[in-house]
């Protein structure tokens, strides 16, 4: 799907026009998340949020630190010289705490906003990683790199913006070394729960999304050559997570549904670890 679809427009509109908003708010260290958080303890993390008014941003955003860093555990660490693709990088917080990680690692990060792209070059050009860390604006379903390039991805809540996962899994296949590995995070729609259509539907609806259930997940990555090697439930933090948010007097708007679909499990926040294996060549008839 190119850049220039009609849904690939609606999203990159979505985030084009998220500047001074709540994610920018939290990110007093300068790197900008666009993803949940995790949090172990839910009573004392309310508790925390309640009674420090000042920090409770501080608090939050930590949280979503503490998503990233566990994320990049599953990715390995990087050999010298490796090359990741930040696959729906946002405004380049990941790709900012990979980069300050390791000190070896290429990055290349693209996004569907134009805005993103700009402020994310910005925020590596602070940092001096600008040489290594490049962001462009580019659809991740049509990108503008050649094959076998990448020997990690990353994306992070960005799937949900995908119509069809069979596309994505197959330009990461594209893009990726054999035995390259990928670390997707996913909000994920529980197909057998009750309350799963309704709440999934808010969602898209103030997201710019299509949630995806996990048989999706696990079905269309096989058929690209991307076999599972790990799985990870973090409902149970993320759900904790959206209760702070809640809690919070500055919030979003989107608390109101996002806790409940989370603490019910009608959502699901799923991590994917993948390794690209060798697809067998087809067999010609003797």
């Amino acid at each position: 799907m190119k850049i220039d679809s009609p849904w690939l427009k609606k999203v990159a509109a979505l985030y084009d026009g998220k500047r001074r908003d709540f994610n920018w708010r939290l990110a007093a260290d300068g790197i900008i998340h666009h993803h949940n958080g995790l949090v172990y303890g839910r009573r004392s993390f309310v508790a925390r949020v309640k009674k420090n008014a000042a920090g409770a941003e501080k608090i939050i955003h930590a949280s979503e630190t503490a998503l990233s860093r566990l994320g990049f555990g599953y990715l390995g660490k990087p050999e010298p010289g490796a090359l990741l693709l930040d696959a729906g990088c946002g405004r380049g917080g990941s790709s900012l705490l990979l980069a300050a990680k390791y000190p070896g690692l290429a990055i290349r990060g693209v996004t569907v906003s134009s805005y993103q792209a700009s402020a994310a070059r910005a925020a590596a050009r602070e940092r001096g990683v600008s040489g290594r860390v490049r962001f462009s604006r580019a659809s991740m379903l049509a990108l503008p790199f050649k094959k076998s390039l990448f020997s990690l991805v990353w994306a992070c809540e960005s799937t949900e913006h995908v119509p069809e996962l069979r596309d994505f899994f197959s330009e990461m296949a594209r893009v990726a070394r054999d035995g390259a590995r990928l670390v997707v995070i996913a909000w994920v729609n529980n197909a057998s729960d009750a309350l799963s259509r309704g709440y999934a539907a808010q969602v898209d609806k103030a997201y710019v999304t299509k949630i995806h259930r996990e048989k999706e997940y696990l079905a269309d990555g096989v058929k690209s050559g991307w076999e599972l090697r790990e799985k990870a439930d973090l409902t149970g933090p993320t759900a904790a997570y959206w209760a702070g948010r809640k809690a919070l007097k500055s919030g979003s708007g989107t608390e109101s549904f996002m806790a409940p679909a989370f603490a019910s499990r009608a959502l699901l926040y799923r991590l994917y670890a993948y390794d690209l294996v060798k697809r067998p060549l087809a067999k010609t008839a003797p």
